[in-house]
């Protein structure tokens, strides 16, 4: 007798991938249409067990759709059988599920969005299965290797220098903000192509310098002047200093030292970026932490400006990381009513560090209630 998982395949691969890891199956079959021919192949790309080959199936006809059930059913009758329907269409999770429901050597299985397979047969579920956030990204033609870094590429240096950069910005915020995060395209190139280089602004400037070859810090040089001609300087020398000091990058790394802390982050993925999508606006996001049963989108802002930024934002969680993952968007300053709002409308979680200051609540901690508390909550859109 062979384990036989068959399969219904529809836009979201994911929850199709992870019933084959979850149920460890000897043969699997795909039931798929045309339309979803692509994903498919997708998953033939990362699964190594062997496939039944079926032809494409017609997605409404229900005589069809019946004699295809009616079909397998016959073929493995003396198998023990898993239908999956948490992909796929309706008509076909509806008809095949009254047909297998009733067979003695099957069970029909639901995938949640949790990465929680369900057993209608026995009503037990099982969650203790592998999940790996760069298949997920793969599975959704979304492969990030090479195009992020780990947060434990960071090292004590780098965490020493948050509070210099953090002290500095403090003393002279609109000056910070000229030299090192509004920056135009012009100065953006010349961040990326010089090694050494300077920004002025009045009599404030911040100079930066690349590591050589056989250098292990990066350095920062950071001069601010007030109106009233007080001022401060300091050094910022660390193996990512440019990339903390520059484009708020300090920002982003204070708010994956706090997701460090919380005892879901399995990994922390900073600067990741993706290859373009259709409908979707942007191609990259901040942070992205694998929590072991799904994946936390995370954006960084100091304020949110524009609240179209949030609707970019639902975009890449959607468009990159499947219906099941979670987006959170974390401001320095007081979120707007507005904003807070959007994004309640969007399904994303929001975080203010200035509110968390208010609560008298190590930030830390209160970022972790909020997390523990909406992460395994389904979303409905």
């Amino acid at each position: 007798m062979e384990k036989v998982h068959i399969t219904l395949v529809g836009g979201q691969p994911a929850p199709i991938y992870h019933g084959i890891v979850a149920t460890h199956p000897d043969k699997v079959v795909f039931i798929y249409s045309e339309g979803s021919r692509s994903v498919l192949e997708t998953l033939l790309s990362e699964i190594k067990v062997p496939v039944d080959e079926q032809a494409p199936l017609d997605p409404t006809d229900p005589a069809k759709i019946l004699q295809r059930a009616k079909d397998l059913v016959e073929r493995y009758a003396n198998d023990d059988i898993t239908l999956n329907i948490s992909s796929g269409l309706k008509s076909w999770a509806y008809l095949f599920g009254i047909v297998f429901h009733e067979l003695p050597n099957a069970a029909v299985v639901y995938m949640d969005q949790n990465n929680v397979l369900w057993n209608y047969r026995t009503m037990q579920s099982q969650s203790n299965f592998n999940f790996d956030m760069h298949v997920l990204f793969r599975l959704y033609g979304n492969a990030m290797e090479d195009n992020y870094k780990r947060f434990d590429e960071y090292t004590e240096k780098d965490s020493k220098m948050l509070a210099r950069i953090e002290w500095m910005r403090s003393f002279n915020t609109n000056d910070f903000n000229k030299l090192s995060a509004l920056l135009d395209n012009q100065r953006q190139n010349e961040l990326r192509s010089r090694k050494t280089g300077e920004f002025v602004s009045g009599k404030s400037y911040i100079r930066w310098k690349k590591k050589e070859d056989n250098q292990l810090d990066e350095v920062v040089d950071i001069y601010l002047q007030k109106k009233n001609g007080t001022s401060k300087s300091e050094r910022i020398a660390s193996p990512h200093a440019i990339s903390l000091v520059f484009n708020s990058g300090w920002f982003e790394y204070k708010v994956a030292k706090m997701l460090s802390t919380w005892d879901k982050a399995k990994e922390i993925c900073m600067n990741c970026h993706f290859p373009f999508r259709a409908n979707v606006d942007k191609n990259e996001t901040d942070i992205i932490v694998n929590t072991g049963t799904k994946l936390l989108f995370v954006e960084c802002k100091t304020q949110i400006t524009h609240t179209t930024d949030i609707d970019k934002f639902r975009s890449v969680v959607k468009g990159y990381g499947g219906t099941g993952s979670k987006g959170l968007f974390v401001t320095l300053a007081k979120m707007s009513d507005i904003a807070r709002k959007k994004c309640e409308e969007n399904n994303i979680l929001s975080f203010s560090m200035e509110d968390a200051a208010r609560w008298h609540i190590a930030p830390e901690k209160a970022l972790s209630m909020l997390l523990d508390n909406e992460l395994f909550n389904i979303n409905t859109k």
